[in-house]
């Protein structure tokens, strides 16, 4: 009887390990597993633009790349936002706010970008599904206010907006995205 009952002690203790195993490579080990998934990565930008030739004047202002060119408004924008403070978008921590464009809307070339910031400039990158960045910048932020006049070539018909400010370190911080269309 003592020698079953140990037997059963043994068996149990055997399928509880295994038990526990299978949790652990559930939870922890096996790939592509919900809890242990990583968020989507951004789209890779599958091309840099290059450094714009020095020997091109532009206007005050203004800056270039082969692909693209923005010209920084000083943070002037039109006495009335054509947007909706509910269209607007926020970064997390709140340092910038993209009024205009907004999130899916059709952009073309010349297109107005304007937002608050509490941060002394912001940076953009506008990129297409197809040949990635299309062009990007830097804006000065005006009394709390950043405008520009964003120009570009692109023949796909997404893309996205990235606005942001960078650390000392150079890296993006308060980052807003949306999707547009061309």
């Amino acid at each position: 009887m003592i020698k079953i009952l140990k037997h059963h002690k043994i068996s149990s203790t055997i399928v509880l390990v295994l038990i526990a195993l299978g949790v652990v490579y559930y939870f922890h080990i096996r790939p592509n597993n919900q809890i242990t998934k990583q968020p989507p990565p951004k789209p890779t930008i599958k091309q840099l633009p290059t450094k714009a030739n020095s020997s091109v004047s532009q206007p005050a202002g203004s800056t270039s790349s082969s692909k693209g060119t923005t010209v920084d408004n000083s943070g002037k924008s039109p006495s009335t936002i054509a947007t909706l403070p509910s269209q607007w978008v926020q970064s997390q921590s709140g340092a910038i706010t993209l009024q205009q464009p907004i999130a899916n809307s059709t952009i073309a070339s010349g297109f107005l970008l304007n937002g608050l910031a509490s941060v002394g400039s912001i940076g953009y990158t506008l990129i297409d599904n197809q040949s990635g960045v299309i062009s990007q910048g830097t804006i000065s932020v005006v009394g709390g206010k950043f405008s520009a006049t964003i120009n570009f070539k692109s023949t796909s018909s997404t893309g996205r907006l990235d606005v942001f400010s960078t650390d000392p370190n150079g890296k993006e911080i308060n980052e807003v995205q949306i999707p547009v269309n061309f």
